[in-house]
């Protein structure tokens, strides 16, 4: 358009010019961007237009229009550019905050935080259960896939739930793949659907008349033994006149009891048939490793390796001592051949601590490894505390303190009064078992580490097996904690793994 107007201005011009020669033509075409003939070795070809000029016409040339008005081509392909980058930056700054918020979410979904380190998410779980119920063991068989029917309806999880009938007239009921966030849930609505199912079949039944066993396992665990559990826990619930309902998760401590032989532990040593290995203790809060505690395991030839307290134990002093001994013995060659600066833990067996000649070689080996912490029973201490008093006075190197180990009550004795510092308290084993369910031990628990607060001793736990017991422990103020959870897959290791 632009081009015509011009076009049409200057033939205006030329009819008004009576005498046009070349010299007034070109003064005349140059404002408008024309010229007579086309400029040479031009890059873009001139575009041609045909004027009049009084009774004649004439053939200019002149630039494109695209090329004569460049700088607006210019100007609005960097504004196009720039709109173009603002909206790629601003889905970039989109997509990168969407990333940002998926760590977030995922890190809900994990195993607990120290697990985790260690690669162990056992993030789902199966539940066993048995019910008896004696009015419904006559027709049970009839009624079996009815009840299916019923706790798929009550339940989540429908596809990986069955109920089967055993011989003496119960209910097996199992659920497969529960993920870990969801089984505390699950299982404490298990026992009242089971409840409400049976009384669907029979209004008039009582809860005293159901009685249910429960066991949740990890994949993997030894189905013979999980029924062995179950069976105990529905014997409990029988025996109960209140509780309608028992549980007992599979632990490694429950499958070591009732799957271990006779064995013995001094016999075993003797003949070299052990290994000892470093357990690490971590905090629960930092993530981090307080220390690690040397562990015996005996090399068993059904079962494997078996921790010393599923042994016979020994008879004499001379071969309790002499199972310490090749502790020491076997941790000296370890110590010598690993770089590591943290605090190293060992247990002994009570007759050690009366076994002049024995502490007498421990004490040498104190010495040369300061990092080296005894830990002491507390049921040793609180027995003989003029012993265990007068043995870490007299010796220099325990002078940085001890542990107390095992702890199942709180001792009758003055710490504050002890020869040495007491370094931590750990509680033993069976405190741990069943702490997510059992509101008597949490309330023990609880008191434990009031005391302990009162001295600026931490509380650590062993033998924790599942999440749900460090949750537990947690927010019960235990400061630290040690077991299977956190080093199943370490028990072969040495610290150069860990």
């Amino acid at each position: 358009m632009q081009r015509q107007a011009d076009i049409h201005q200057l033939s205006h011009q030329l009819d008004r010019v009576t005498d046009v020669d070349d010299a007034l033509l070109t003064t005349l075409l140059e404002p408008y961007g024309f010229f007579l003939e086309p400029p040479q070795h031009a890059y873009v070809d001139p575009v041609s237009v045909v004027i009049s000029t009084g009774n004649e016409h004439q053939e200019i040339f002149g630039s494109p229009l695209w090329l004569s008005k460049s700088h607006w081509f210019i100007i609005g392909n960097a504004l196009l550019a720039y709109m173009c980058w603002q909206v790629v930056n601003l889905l970039r700054r989109k997509r990168i905050s969407q990333k940002s918020k998926v760590p977030s979410l995922e890190k809900t979904e994990q195993a607990p935080m120290s697990a985790s380190i260690l690669g162990l998410n056992h993030l789902y779980q199966s539940v066993f259960a048995i019910a008896h119920c004696t009015k419904l063991s006559v027709a049970a068989n009839g009624v079996a896939s009815l009840l299916e029917a019923l706790l798929q309806e009550s339940l989540s999880y429908q596809q990986q739930l069955s109920v089967k009938v055993l011989n003496t007239g119960s209910f097996a009921i199992t659920i497969h793949d529960i993920h870990y966030q969801h089984l505390e849930k699950q299982l404490e609505a298990l026992s009242a659907t089971i409840l409400q199912s049976c009384r669907a079949l029979l209004p008039e039944l009582r809860a005293a008349e159901v009685k249910v066993g429960i066991c949740n396992y990890r994949s993997g665990a030894d189905q013979a033994i999980v029924y062995q559990l179950t069976q105990s826990a529905l014997a409990l619930a029988k025996q109960s006149k209140d509780k309608h309902c028992y549980r007992i998760p599979f632990s490694h401590n429950h499958s070591m009891l009732l799957a271990a032989k006779s064995c013995s532990l001094s016999e075993s040593v003797q003949k070299d048939h052990f290994i000892c290995f470093f357990q690490p203790v971590f905090d629960l809060h930092s993530e981090q490793i307080l220390h690690h505690e040397t562990l015996l395991r005996v090399r068993h030839q059904q079962l494997g390796l078996i921790s010393p307290e599923y042994l016979e134990e020994p008879q004499t002093r001379k071969a309790e001592s002499s199972v310490d001994s090749a502790v020491l013995a076997r941790l000296d060659k370890m110590l010598a051949t690993e770089v590591q600066q943290g605090d190293v833990s060992i247990n002994l067996q009570q007759s050690s601590w009366f076994d002049g000649e024995f502490w007498q070689r421990l004490e040498l080996f104190l010495e040369q490894h300061r990092n080296v912490l005894i830990e002491c029973k507390a049921e040793l201490l609180e027995q003989h505390q003029y012993i265990v008093r007068r043995r870490l006075r007299r010796t220099k190197a325990c002078q940085r303190g001890i542990i107390i180990d095992q702890l199942r009550t709180w001792p009758n004795v003055d710490l504050d009064k002890l020869a040495v510092p007491v370094q931590a308290i750990k509680l033993a084993p069976e405190l741990i078992a069943h702490i997510e369910v059992d509101k008597n031990v949490q309330k023990r628990v609880l008191a434990y580490v009031a005391k302990a607060q009162q001295h600026t001793i931490p509380i650590i736990a062993v033998g924790v097996e599942r999440q749900q017991q460090v949750l537990v422990l947690q927010q019960l103020g235990v400061r630290a904690a040690q077991g299977a959870y956190f080093s199943g897959a370490l028990q072969l290791s040495t610290f150069k793994s860990l």
